[in-house]
């Protein structure tokens, strides 16, 4: 397990002291030591109290370093899931037979996918994990078992069982599961077997009493694949760049192959693709929808097929790694195709993060330079090779593993001691309130001036920064943008009089532009950092020059009739209505097609009200036939705590309409 030493020195009395806050306890008691006098006194007179935060601030800076648990949506291959076939039939199982006898040091359940965050799952709910050199079980080791007691486990992460047992088979039977449409229904994303560090249970073959198969979704190979909805063996360390290879072909079935050469001679157990993840979406990720990978002993020797790989489901994008055995095939070198390319809009992209070939549990690849073969062109990469998929450092699955358990254990801990901390701060803060009183009754003056000085001065700090902030944004940041503009600008109109590629040019066209707009949201910024412009009145000229230059092809027209143009709105009341009317604005722009727009500011009893209105062809609707492109506004409307209405066809064109009552822009706590 990947602990600290400084963890394992800890007493139990100060372990649970330690989990009795979670990442949100923690962010609730920051407050209370900086900003509310009534907490800071309690703990002046409460030691327990600081040791006990000091140690929760330990805490979260160890949970950082442990591997964030994340959960993707899986399309195809989810797993396993078994059931009682008749009320008075065996009880379901899986045997896992690894190939040969290992001494095991942990077995993981990985739970199955869950349909929401909240949702309990199909984890069994008693069972046995068994251990055997026999096919038979006929002498067999009880790893564990759960008895009458019914195993929780809800939280998604993986359940570890330590173990000190060789053996060849390992059985799961379960003798109580969940009764949804059927008796004592389980399911299970992996069963992960870990021998010295390594899992030897990928590829391994899986026998099971009680399935309950979909093709292609739950079947019992899925549970030995390397596939669960925890995504890639990564931990929290980030490459300096975004890492990985990926080449652009013209044609549906251009190839791309990718060799290596390992030096030697060597029996490999699995090869480890990782697709390339995609900077700017989480969710989304690349690899090539067919694969192929050919070994070869010496130079001498022909190259041999042992693997061939096609996308089950054809366009769906896969955050997990293709793990492909081997079984001890023996090879000097491999070569893996992407025989089919994977379609991204308008791109056809063949592209891998990180290649790893494991023999006796070392990665031959690592650090060796990978040959890129497209057509005749030979290139040499070290990227596919380095031990980073794209944007986080790879890490051996146990201990990846690990780290998911033990984040899941803590959060447990802190979910279920969190009321106690927040009942030993109430009473400490109660008691402290009630000496304060006492204090502040007897020196009312001299308190009241040091907390009005502190918070004028706190104040002016904040205009000051506010001011420098701005002021180096428009001298540096604009300068530069301005610098790149120009540069590409002339660059261009050089490859034009030069007749050089007109595709380079249109990318120094694209960097000129995306220099330009990006100068043009810095101003932006710049305006809603200006206390001095922070008006409804200077909030309507801004949107003005807005929609001059944003809309200067189409036929606009601005009216405020609102009567209060001098009233006063707070920083994010500004920011959020004058982002509200851009994203609007914006949305005017790519998708409606119009020719007038009209916008209107007014009054309406104690709101102000925020019209746009275009003549288009209304919004998008995505796939379930919602409008698409509003989640932003709705997004901005909900901070506002505003009513939003829209009213879109293609008719008709496009009506925005914000209200947002004057109370909530001028003094709410949210946005002060």
């Amino acid at each position: 397990m990947i602990a600290s030493c400084h963890a394992r020195r800890l007493s139990s009395a100060s372990l649970s002291l330690v989990a009795c806050l979670s990442a949100n306890c923690v962010e609730a008691a920051a407050p209370a030591q900086t900003g509310d006098p009534i907490g800071r006194i309690a703990r002046i007179f409460d030691s327990q109290l600081v040791k006990a935060e000091d140690q929760v601030s330990w805490l979260n800076t160890r949970l950082q370093t442990l591997s964030q648990h994340r959960e993707h949506a899986m399309k195809v291959g989810l797993g396993y899931r078994g059931c009682r076939s008749k009320p008075d039939g065996p009880d379901p199982s899986v045997t896992l037979d690894l190939g040969d006898s290992f001494p095991i040091s942990t077995i993981f359940l990985v739970p199955a996918q869950r349909e929401f965050l909240e949702d309990p799952g199909i984890f069994p709910k008693r069972f046995t994990i068994e251990l055997s050199n026999r096919e038979d079980f006929a002498q067999r080791t009880i790893l564990f078992t759960s008895g009458l007691t019914p195993f929780s486990s809800a939280d998604g992460n993986p359940v570890p069982f330590k173990a000190r047992d060789s053996a060849r088979y390992v059985r799961l039977t379960v003798q109580e599961g969940h009764n949804k449409g059927m008796n004592d229904l389980f399911g299970l994303s992996e069963i992960v077997v870990i021998s010295n560090d390594q899992a030897v249970s990928f590829g391994a073959a899986v026998s099971s009493v009680g399935d309950l198969n979909a093709t292609g979704i739950w079947y019992p190979t899925a549970l030995t694949d390397g596939r669960t909805p925890l995504g890639i063996w990564q931990n929290m360390v980030t490459p300096d760049e975004h890492l990985g290879d990926s080449v652009d072909v013209a044609g549906n079935d251009d190839s791309v192959s990718w060799s290596i050469n390992l030096k030697q001679n060597a029996a490999l157990d699995r090869v480890v693709l990782f697709p390339y993840q995609l900077s700017q979406s989480f969710e989304s990720s690349v690899f090539p929808e067919s694969i192929t990978v050919h070994i070869q002993g010496s130079n001498d020797h022909e190259e041999e097929l042992v693997y061939e790989w096609s996308n089950p489901l054809p366009g769906a994008s896969s955050m997990t790694p293709l793990v492909i055995p081997l079984h001890g095939k023996s090879a000097r070198s491999i070569r893996l195709t992407g025989t089919h390319p994977y379609l991204l809009g308008d791109r056809k992209v063949q592209a891998l993060s990180e290649i790893e070939v494991w023999s006796k549990g070392v990665n031959l690849a690592e650090g060796l330079r990978v040959t890129r073969n497209q057509g005749v062109n030979t290139t040499a990469v070290t990227s596919l090779t380095d031990g980073f998929a794209s944007n986080m450092q790879i890490i051996k699955v146990s201990a990846w593993l690990d780290q998911l358990a033990e984040r899941g254990r803590t959060e447990r801990e802190l979910s279920e001691l969190k009321p106690l901390h927040s009942r030993l701060a109430s009473e400490s803060e109660l008691n402290a309130a009630w000496g304060s009183a006492v204090i502040l009754g007897l020196t009312f003056l001299i308190p009241v001036f040091i907390v009005e000085r502190r918070r004028l001065m706190s104040r002016d700090q904040i205009d000051q920064l506010r001011k420098r902030i701005a002021s180096d944004l428009h001298d540096d940041i604009g300068s530069n943008l301005g610098s790149i503009s120009l540069i590409a600008r002339t660059a261009r109109k050089d490859l034009v009089r030069l007749h050089g590629p007109e595709e380079v040019a249109e990318d120094l066209g694209e960097v000129e532009s995306i220099a330009r707009e990006s100068s043009l949201a810095m101003r932006d910024i710049v305006w809603l950092l200006e206390r001095r412009q922070d008006s409804i009145g200077d909030l309507v000229e801004r949107m003005r020059e807005t929609a001059g230059r944003l809309l200067r092809e189409i036929n606009f027209t601005l009216d405020c009739e609102s009567n209060k143009t001098a009233a006063k709105l707070s920083l994010d009341a500004k920011r959020h209505l004058f982002l509200f009317y851009k994203e609007a604005i914006h949305n005017v722009l790519k998708h409606s097609h119009a020719d007038r727009v009209s916008i209107r500011l007014w009054d309406e009893d104690d709101k102000l009200a925020l019209e746009i209105l275009d003549n288009g062809v209304g919004l998008p609707l995505d796939e379930k036939q919602n409008k698409a492109t509003v989640r932003k506004l709705e997004d901005r409307a909900r901070v506002l705590e505003g009513l939003l209405q829209i009213a879109s066809s293609k008719e008709t064109g496009t009506h925005i309409r914000l209200l947002v009552k004057r109370s909530l822009l001028n003094a709410h706590p949210t946005l002060s």
